[in-house]
């Protein structure tokens, strides 16, 4: 059995702007990195960690590293852990790609878990690579506690993944808030989730502004 940490990353300039930021490399905003303190602050008070890991993508590892930096332990990036691929939206505004991918857009909104972003990922493409990133870094550290910083679309995949939920039931699967804490432990296929989404540890007008 694992026991996996998995935090959102915090606010960033993509959110602030309200872009499709996918697999683009955007960084934390000033808000972001004051949330990544606060998670640090929160999680290396309360669990035992073992290792950490994160996507490559800097949102993602600047969220975690400073829980690392405060163990002494290494960051291990893995691009499994990456966001979805939003294809040709990538770091275009919301409301431009509302208005240049009318009907694949509609179809995001109302069922995502049936859409794929045009040039890119579909949900079910991205349920598959997180599953397997997870089940490799399972292997890797049966028996411990690991700290792992992704994103919000992989987060939601990973719920459906484990929890068995077909494509057309991720629409009814919430975001988890900027910055948020996941906790659950796994077992060959076997998940208990212990905590989901959780930001207590975040100060109000933090979490207030870094909700997507």
């Amino acid at each position: 059995m694992i026991r996996f940490i998995i935090i959102r990353h915090g606010y960033s300039v993509g959110n602030k702007e309200k872009r499709f930021s996918g697999q683009m490399d955007l960084p934390l905003d000033t808000i972001g990195f004051e949330q990544a303190r606060c998670v640090a602050e929160y999680v290396v008070n309360t669990f035992h960690v073992d290792a950490v890991y994160a996507s490559d993508l800097s949102r993602a590892s600047e969220t975690v590293k400073p829980i690392a930096d405060a163990l002494g332990i290494e960051l291990n990036e893995h691009r499994g852990l990456r966001e979805v691929d939003v294809g040709k939206w990538q770091g275009k505004l919301i409301e431009d790609v509302e208005k240049e991918y009318p009907e694949s857009f509609e179809l995001y909104k109302q069922n995502p878990g049936l859409s794929r972003f045009d040039g890119g990922e579909s949900y079910v493409d991205v349920m598959e690579r997180v599953r397997l990133a997870f089940d490799e870094i399972a292997r890797e550290n049966d028996g411990k506690t690991v700290v792992i910083g992704t994103h919000g679309g992989v987060i939601r995949t990973l719920r459906a993944a484990w929890d068995k939920i077909p494509p057309e039931g991720i629409k009814d699967i919430p975001h988890v808030p900027n910055a948020s804490v996941t906790v659950a432990e796994y077992d060959d296929g076997n998940v208990n989730w212990l905590q989901i989404g959780y930001t207590d540890h975040l100060a109000d007008n933090i979490t207030e502004w870094g909700v997507k």
